[in-house]
């Protein structure tokens, strides 16, 4: 004898009334926050208008976002020390301290930090002080603007960036021997550094003294012992020294 088959009841979803609004669209589910990967960017330009530009240049950027600008060294330590930037576009001339004693003065405070070089300055003496410094790259200004988005795309990706001029004085440097007051710079300590900037600006020891707030004996003694172990006699020599070493700018004092 056969079993007769039992109907099976379909239960169907309600179309009408207000349960109808609890079935949601695929569509509009809210969005899963992403983790942004963006390179913040702090850049050091004292030209304002150069400094909007590049500015805007990195926004375009999909890989970057500006995290802030600075016009001179002293700002660009603070900045850069406050924001703990991806990646630091620096000038080597500037008004107050020069890109390279903004370097030396962060120290190993920011080893994460990748530091692109954008100036027009590369001489030799320039060029084996950024080397030892360890940038990651270099643009000349003279170079078109895409060069300098090159160059920053590059270093947000973790990679290195160096112009074919900049490369070519990297190995005349290698090839000269450093002078003797290229190897000194590393002997100062960052109080000599800071009173030789300022004897270069053509500030006494007394106004030195107001400055740093130490006594003027001690600028005085900083000043004999810059002058002994630069080995220069007066403060045109000093003066020399630290132009050429890019702590100052010249065309900005």
């Amino acid at each position: 004898m056969k079993t007769p088959l039992r109907k099976i009841r379909i239960s169907r979803p309600h179309t009408e009334g207000p349960s109808k609004s609890k079935i949601a669209p695929l569509t509009s589910s809210p969005p899963v926050a992403q983790a942004t990967s963006k390179k913040r960017v702090l850049i050091v330009e004292d030209q304002a208008a150069i400094c909007e530009l590049v500015a805007e240049m990195v926004q375009h950027l999909p890989l970057c976002e500006v995290a802030g600008t600075a016009s001179d060294g002293t700002q660009a330590v603070e900045q850069a020390l406050r924001l703990r930037p991806d990646i630091l576009i620096l000038d080597v001339l500037m008004p107050g301290v020069g890109g390279i004693e903004v370097l030396r003065r962060l120290g190993r405070s920011l080893p994460d930090t990748r530091v692109l070089i954008f100036s027009a300055k590369q001489e030799p003496h320039i060029v084996r002080a950024l080397m030892q410094a360890g940038v990651h790259g270099f643009v000349n200004k003279s170079s078109p603007l895409s060069e300098l988005r090159k160059g920053v795309d590059a270093l947000a990706r973790g990679l290195a960036w160096f112009n074919e001029d900049f490369s070519r004085t990297v190995r005349q440097a290698l090839a000269s021997p450093a002078q003797h007051a290229d190897g000194v710079i590393d002997l100062l300590t960052p109080r000599e550094r800071e009173i030789a900037v300022l004897i270069a600006r053509s500030h006494s020891s007394k106004e030195i003294a107001g400055f740093l707030s130490i006594s003027i004996k001690t600028a005085e003694n900083h000043r004999a012992n810059l002058m002994r172990k630069l080995g220069v006699r007066d403060v045109a020599g000093l003066v020399r020294f630290v132009v050429r070493q890019g702590l100052v700018d010249p065309a900005a004092e």
